[in-house]
């Protein structure tokens, strides 16, 4: 069955590949390659998106400059694996009841996606070679062993013994690409002296003993990237990359940390009153997982801490860049340069202390944005933007179309091929984000609207508040913005399979904690309640 834009594609095509440098006569002829780029945890902080002033990211902007880049576009889900797998679905995480990083086996996997298909397997069932190397899903290329996604996939890291040691809580998990870890644990783990929890919010300057003689995580997929895009492929091919950084620890190469005197940091801005008009649930997601509170730790270790977190970011973004830049340059110094079309995308965003909020896991902006270019061959509109609300279930459909390939049924995302032919193409649909049973976030060109299981709202207005720092949820003035916004609300929300003890969710198990020990001052008073207990 043919693409319903079939000649809308052909067109786009076309005009595409007028004036293309080919390097060979034939190349205009065959169906684009794809190069699928993702990087894990990464805001809106590099260069061209403007979210941090100092980010140096110069291969991701030159990247850009050759896209349509879609600065409102957002992910389904919060969080690694709910992100990922909603996009490689195509399906909502309030149809398939994926909200969270918990695993599924086969079966429960295929009988969720029903009629649709990955999309790997969609394109490998279509004449692709796929190859993946990384974290593409939330454990890397597969997170149901045995599924038909790939021809070939890189083999996970090995790590030397001292290295892997000090994992501590993460040792072992997810094939090890989290690693390294600091040498001494982090900071925030010599306070605890435990695991998981207190190791991910670490940061670290790596010295070259500190790392595995191949080389960092994102520097061994890069190798392994590049390599295969040297090769002779005599089908298209569909490479996915899956850089780790900035994903915690925020550890990386010294000479990136070089690359941001600490004392010229610049700070998010965070006013004192930033969380007195959240109500409960914004509040229990921005506690985080540390006993006590996530941005209470980050406080309570030292004043330059927090400071000391965002030039590691930094430092991993720089990083992670600089990686991305080798793939990139062999894509352009290979035969496939204009015969492939590149996305480039994050699974979600990441707070760094905004909303007093050390993750993503949330409904706010820091974590519901993400990075989301599309190069088309010959850089088609390249260095235009669209400013309409994008999300990443959009990039299945967009890309079946794209390569003309069958369509697949129960697709729950919209294809951006309207706003790649003319950018400035209106959008009348939102973006939809989900975190946990029944929260979600509607963004659409202007506001953000927030509506919480329990009926509570939050709404912001981009126009004069980009930074969501006035919660505009109970002027009655906005009352028909709110109307609107809800209308897009998803209507059955799947129950999830992480249901404990007491029919709780991790959520509803945080909010009972905070109602039964009350809310701590750094996270502002209750609205209606009087004040912080």
């Amino acid at each position: 069955m043919s693409s319903p834009h079939t000649s809308a594609t052909a067109l786009l095509w076309a005009v595409a590949f007028i004036g293309c440098q080919s390097h060979s006569p034939e190349s205009a002829q065959q169906r684009p390659n794809v190069l699928f780029l993702a990087i894990d945890d990464l805001n809106d902080w590099i260069g061209v998106a403007g979210g941090h002033p100092q980010a140096q990211t110069p291969n991701l902007d030159r990247l850009v400059s050759q896209s349509v880049y879609f600065r409102n576009a957002h992910t389904a889900a919060p969080v690694c694996s709910a992100s990922r797998r909603a996009l490689l679905s195509g399906l909502r995480p309030s149809t398939t009841g994926w909200y969270t990083n918990s695993s599924k086996n086969p079966e429960v996997y295929a009988r969720i996606l029903g009629h649709t298909v990955p999309l790997p397997t969609h394109f490998k069932r279509n004449g692709y070679r796929t190859m993946a190397a990384g974290k593409i899903f939330h454990s890397g290329t597969s997170d149901v062993e045995g599924y038909d996604y790939w021809h070939e996939t890189r083999p996970k890291y090995r790590w030397p013994e001292e290295l892997a040691a000090r994992g501590h809580g993460y040792q072992g998990r997810n094939g090890g690409h989290f690693h390294p870890f600091p040498p001494d644990g982090g900071a925030i783990y010599q306070k605890y002296q435990k695991g998981v929890d207190g190791q991910s919010l670490c940061w670290g300057a790596l010295e070259d003993e500190d790392m595995p003689p191949e080389g960092m995580p994102d520097e061994q997929i890069a190798g392994w990237a590049v390599d295969r895009l040297r090769q002779e492929h005599d089908e298209p091919f569909f490479l996915a990359v899956g850089f780790v950084r900035p994903h915690v620890p925020y550890t990386a190469p010294k000479e990136f940390f070089d690359l941001y005197p600490l004392d010229e940091i610049a700070m998010p801005n965070v006013p004192g009153d930033e969380m007195d008009d959240i109500p409960l649930l914004g509040k229990a997601m921005a506690y985080g997982t540390i006993q006590g509170g996530d941005h209470r730790n980050v406080l309570d270790i030292g004043p330059g801490y927090w400071r000391e977190m965002v030039r590691a970011y930094l430092a991993c973004v720089s990083f992670v860049d600089a990686q991305a830049g080798k793939v990139l340059d062999a894509l352009e110094q290979s035969p496939y340069a204009d015969n492939t079309i590149v996305v480039f995308w994050s699974d979600h965003g990441q707070h760094l202390g905004e909303k007093r909020h050390w993750r993503k896991q949330a409904l706010w902006e820091e974590s519901t944005q993400v990075p989301l270019a599309i190069r088309l061959p010959g850089s088609r509109n390249g260095g235009k933007v669209s400013h309409q609300p994008a999300s990443l279930l959009d990039v299945y459909p967009t890309l079946v179309e794209l390569a003309e390939l069958p369509a697949v049924p129960g697709l729950e995302g919209t294809s951006l091929l309207p706003q790649l032919t003319d950018p400035s193409a209106p959008r009348a649909l939102p973006a939809v984000t989900t975190w946990h049973y029944d929260n979600h976030s509607v963004r659409d060109l202007h506001y953000r609207y927030i509506r919480y299981r329990d009926g509570t709202e939050e709404l912001y207005d981009h126009r004069s508040d980009p930074e969501e720092h006035a919660n505009l949820a109970i002027d009655p003035q906005f009352a028909y913005v709110k109307a609107g916004l809800a209308a897009f609300l998803p209507t059955a929300n799947k129950m999830p399979q992480s249901i404990k003890d007491g029919g709780l969710d991790s959520l509803g198990r945080k909010v009972q904690m905070l109602r039964e020990e009350g809310v701590p001052e750094w996270l502002g008073t209750v609205p209606g309640a009087p004040g912080p207990r």
